[in-house]
């Protein structure tokens, strides 16, 4: 391979870390290999001092090359205990050189092939095999995976992906014409379970089907009673088969009437077909758990009206005063003094997709409410906005560690500062510098007391465990107030038990946003945000006390019920405090916990 093409070949494997090769010259490198006489493998370096493989390594081919990479990606302390010429890489480095754990495994796998069925167009299946709905193969991810792997799963279950090196038998159902349902697809549950194996493989995970209730959708069994039994439909190797053979199912069978079928076997036929539903929700909670929906929606409307009283948008009752909201002027100062002149802090974090316990990123920005109280908002609160300072931490040691896979990551994106790059042991003494040690100086005799911190996030509960991983336990600062999760601020604006995404939060808001997934940015639009949903919820509460005046009460003012109302004359009452948050955490040891092959069933 000629070294223009052999250079070339390193910078497209190496990707956004292509300059590494740098003044590395193919030449000299070979050069010094067939120079060398030593029986022992020694590491070789370039004309720029970067080391590379043993000299019993030859390379003529694309392999070659990815072997290089590999070697480049060691730490010295690996390198000086390499034996041969192999290249042992850590798990975080095989994601990042995108290699197989188990390659031979995949090829094992991917080399079966199923045996003809025997069956032609509309043939009915043997009894007793076991079927699933295509929809639920299809939905997988979505239904049964846990969040952690749901957005990695997700690509290996697309129509495109789903055919990749694979076929399908597929069989077929028609409905009850009552029933108002499509003909049902179905595969053999032992193909299925074939493809979660393959999966498995390539995400190092440990899907199963579900156990419980849900398993028999994934093993249904027809001909109860006589009943319809799937009818053969075709075998698919691609995502253009699979659409076209869907265009060709058959009328339904005169024998499939379910005239000849038992009344327990007619009843058992139906709920089945009921089964193949799939709704991408997750199954919803029992009427059991309703107390703790109720429980949490008035607690986050709480929450929202305490940032209002941190913001100065509403007043504290107490003393014969009224928390009704009065007008809100954004052009002008706010008109009640901000309550114990909080300093928000919001926090972000950045985790490597193949390993959650690598943290990459922490952002931090901050929002002085003393400030804030002699700036009036502003439209759209920009004024406000330009008061946040932000910082972008990149952990010195895993800057090499970049999520390009299932998310875009933008870690040289940061839109309001300078990034820095600080080893992974000083995060814990940043992070307790900004927050522990806040304080406030005292306008009448100059002294400092510790300032009280209001922490915001946006899924907070994520969050505090990345922050254990770099050593940082929130519970131990004194001065916290309590926490703020836009998520959460969200939901019950919009009074929906659906979490939505910072960028859906911005968009829903109207905030302009630029590379999302920086941890600096995301810092930053969280706090916009949090600004954002507050005055929107108090925009919307004079709304409806407005209309209220006119004689209109909307119906949905009235659902007590589910606790997304509580009442214009509460101000939100005490903070809470980080117990009730960190009592989800209890007992948990998140320094061990798997996150990769997280499965919530």
């Amino acid at each position: 391979m000629a070294d223009e093409q052999f250079l070339r070949l390193l910078r497209e494997i190496s990707g956004e870390d292509s300059d590494i090769w740098d003044g590395f010259d193919p030449s000299s490198w070979r050069r010094s290999l067939e120079e060398s006489e030593s029986e022992s493998p020694e590491v070789v370096e370039s004309t720029d001092g970067a080391a590379f493989m043993p000299d019993d390594v030859t390379y003529s081919s694309d392999d070659s090359a990815e072997m290089i990479l590999n070697y480049h990606k060691l730490t010295a302390a690996e390198r000086t205990g390499q034996t041969g010429g192999a290249c042992k890489l850590s798990k975080a480095r095989q994601f990042a050189s995108e290699e197989l754990a188990y390659p031979d495994r995949l090829t094992e796998l991917e080399a079966v092939k199923w045996e003809e069925t025997g069956l032609g167009l509309g043939d009915r299946s043997r009894e007793g095999e076991l079927f699933v709905p295509w929809g639920l193969i299809e939905n997988y991810p979505y239904m049964f995976v846990g969040k952690a792997n749901s957005v990695r799963a997700e690509l290996l279950f697309t129509l495109g992906a789903l055919h990749e090196k694979r076929v399908w038998d597929l069989y077929y159902i028609h409905c009850p014409t009552d029933m108002k349902m499509k003909p049902v697809i179905f595969a053999p549950t032992y193909q299925f379970q074939h493809l979660l194996d393959v999966v498995n493989v390539k995400l190092e995970t440990r899907f199963t089907i579900p156990p419980g209730r849900n398993k028999e959708r994934f093993m249904m069994s027809f001909g109860a009673g006589n009943s319809p039994l799937p009818r053969f439909l075709g075998r698919s190797d691609s995502a253009e088969a699979f659409e076209s053979l869907c265009k060709t199912i058959p009328e339904p069978h005169p024998e499939d009437d379910l005239t000849n079928a038992s009344q327990q076997g007619i009843e058992e036929f139906r709920q089945l077909l009921n089964r193949t539903r799939a709704d991408r929700k997750r199954e919803k909670k029992s009427d059991g758990n309703r107390w703790k929906r109720v429980k949490a929606h008035g607690e986050w409307g709480r929450s929202i009206k305490r940032v209002q009283r941190y913001l100065g948008l509403r007043g504290r009752a107490g003393d014969g005063a009224s928390a009704k909201p009065t007008n809100l002027d954004l052009s002008r100062l706010i008109a009640n003094e901000p309550e114990n002149s909080v300093l928000f802090v919001a926090i972000d974090i950045e985790a490597w997709e193949q390993d959650h316990s690598l943290i990459t990123e922490v952002g931090i920005a901050m929002l002085d409410t003393a400030g804030a109280k002699n700036i009036a908002p502003g439209e759209s609160c920009q004024n406000w906005f330009e008061l946040i300072e932000a910082r972008h931490i990149r952990v010195e040691e895993n800057s090499w560690a970049t999520n390009s896979r299932y998310v875009r990551g933008c870690a040289d994106r940061f839109n309001f500062g300078t990034t820095e790059f600080v080893k992974e042991s000083h995060i814990a003494q940043l992070l307790k510098e900004i927050i522990d040690d806040a304080t406030l100086v005292d306008p009448i005799d100059g002294t400092k007391k510790p300032r009280p911190v209001v922490l915001v996030f946006h899924e907070s509960s994520s969050d505090f465990r990345y922050l254990r991983y770099v050593s940082y336990y929130v519970e131990a600062a004194q001065n916290v107030l309590e926490v703020v999760d836009t998520r959460e601020m969200h939901q019950y604006l919009v009074r929906s038990n659906d979490s939505a995404s910072l960028a859906s939060v911005l968009d829903h808001l109207g905030l302009s946003y630029h590379y999302l997934h920086n941890a600096g940015n995301d810092a930053v639009y969280t706090l916009q945000a949090m600004v954002g949903l507050a005055v929107k919820k108090f925009e919307a509460t004079l709304q409806r006390r407005s209309k209220q005046a006119e004689g209109h009460v909307p119906n949905a003012d009235f659902k007590q019920k589910e606790g997304w109302t509580s009442g214009e004359d509460t101000d939100g009452g005490s903070a809470v405090g980080l117990a009730t948050i960190l009592s989800g955490l209890a007992g948990e040891d998140t320094s061990k916990r798997d996150w990769v092959s997280e499965v919530v069933w």
